[in-house]
C-alpha cells in the first residue's frame, strides 16, 4: 500500500534539518534542546533493553564475521555479532538487526530492542556491529557488510535455520540493500530468506554527502560520484535477483515514521516504488505518531503498533 502524499515542498527544505533525524521529532519540545533529549532518551531506552535481553537470554558474544581489517593503535575491529536465543540455537529461525547511526555511531550495546519479542516467538536474534567511519570509508564498509552476509548465510546453513529475516534501521536499512542484487543468489541457503524490514532508511546520498550534519570533515570519504555510485536508489536492480526474489516470495517491508523528515519519507516511498516497479512484493507503511527513534524504542512494547506489525509479519 502507498501513501498518496508524504508532504512538503522540496524548494523550501532545509537539508541539514531534513537529514538530522533528531530535529524532526515532536517529542521533548518543552526542554531547551529537544534534539539532544531525543537521542539521550533513545540511548537510555535501547541500552536498558539490551541489558535486559543479555540478562534474560542465552547470548554468544563477539562472534566474528570479518575477513579483512587494518588495525592501528586507536582502532578495533567491530566486525562482530551477538547471537541471542532462549533454549536452542540450532534449528530455529533467524532474525537479524543492523543498527543505524550514519555509519559513524552506535553499536551492539544499544541493539537489543528486537530480542525479547522475537526470542519469545522462537527466533534467535543476531545483533550486528560493524566498523564505523572514519576507521573505514563508507565504500570499504559496504564491502565488509557483504562479508557479514556471506557469514550469515553460511551460519544459517550450518545451524539448520528454518528461515531468515533481516532488518535494518536508518543507515542499517541502507546496508541491507546490498543484498538486493545477484550477491544474494550466490549465498548458500539463500532460498530460506523470508523477509526484509527497511526501517526509516536512507537510500539516496547525492544531496547529503557534503552536509556537515551527515558527513562532518568527510569522514565517510565521499565525493559526488561516489555518493551516486553508493546510493541504492541509483543502482540498477539485477534481473536475476528479481527473478529469484519472486521465486522464493521474499517479502520486503519499507517502513518509515510519520515524524521522520519529509526527505526520509520521500526516499522510503521512492525506494518502495522502485522495488514495486521491478515486480517485487512490497509493503510500504508510514507509522503514525512515531519518529525516527521511538519506532525502535517501541519494538519490545507489547501491543505497540510496531511490535504488532513485526510479529504479525514474521509468523
Amino acid at each position: 500500500m502507498y501513501a498518496a502524499n508524504v508532504g512538503g515542498d522540496a524548494n523550501e527544505i532545509d537539508l541539514n534539518k531534513e537529514y538530522s533525524p533528531t530535529k524532526n521529532s515532536k517529542r521533548f519540545l518543552e526542554v531547551a534542546e529537544p534534539d539532544k533529549a531525543v537521542i539521550e532518551h533513545f540511548l537510555m531506552v535501547t541500552t536498558k533493553q539490551t541489558e535486559a535481553a543479555r540478562e534474560k537470554y542465552k547470548v554468544r558474544h563477539d562472534v566474528s564475521y570479518g575477513k579483512n581489517f587494518k588495525y592501528s593503535v586507536n582502532t578495533l575491529d567491530n566486525q562482530m555479532v551477538d547471537i541471542y536465543y532462549k533454549d536452542e540455537e540450532n534449528g530455529t529461525p533467524i532474525f537479524v538487526y543492523i543498527h543505524g547511526g550514519y555509519w559513524q555511531e552506535l553499536d551492539r550495546s544499544t541493539s537489543g530492542s528486537f530480542v525479547e519479542p522475537l526470542v519469545e516467538q522462537g527466533f534467535r536474534v543476531i545483533a550486528v556491529d560493524y566498523n564505523l567511519c572514519p576507521s573505514v570509508s563508507l565504500a570499504t564498509l559496504n564491502e565488509q557488510i557483504k562479508d557479514l552476509f556471506e557469514w550469515l548465510y553460511a551460519y544459517a546453513r550450518d545451524t539448520e535455520a528454518s528461515k531468515i529475516s533481516i532488518s535494518g534501521h536508518s543507515a542499517g536499512a541502507y546496508m541491507l540493500t546490498l543484498l538486493f542484487n545477484n550477491s544474494l543468489l550466490k549465498l548458500p541457503f539463500a532460498d530460506n530468506t523470508m523477509s526484509f524490514f527497511l526501517i526509516s532508511g536512507i537510500f539516496d546520498l547525492r544531496e547529503c554527502w557534503n552536509l556537515p550534519s551527515v558527513n562532518p570533515a568527510n569522514i565517510l570519504n565521499l565525493d559526488l560520484v561516489g555518493a551516486e555510485e553508493l546510493s541504492p536508489i541509483c543502482r540498477k536492480l539485477d534481473a536475476k535477483f528479481i527473478e529469484f526474489a519472486k521465486e522464493i516470495k521474499i517479502r520486503i517491508h519499507v517502513l518509515v515514521a510519520e515524524n521522520d523528515s519529509v526527505t526520509f519519507k520521500e526516499q522510503s516511498l521512492a525506494f518502495a516504488k522502485k522495488l514495486t516497479d521491478a515486480g517485487l512484493e512490497i509493503e510500504f507503511k508510514i507509522f503514525e505518531r512515531y519518529d525516527h527513534f521511538d519506532i525502535i524504542e517501541n519494538v519490545p512494547v507489547k501491543g505497540s503498533e510496531i511490535n504488532t506489525y513485526l510479529l504479525k509479519n514474521l509468523v
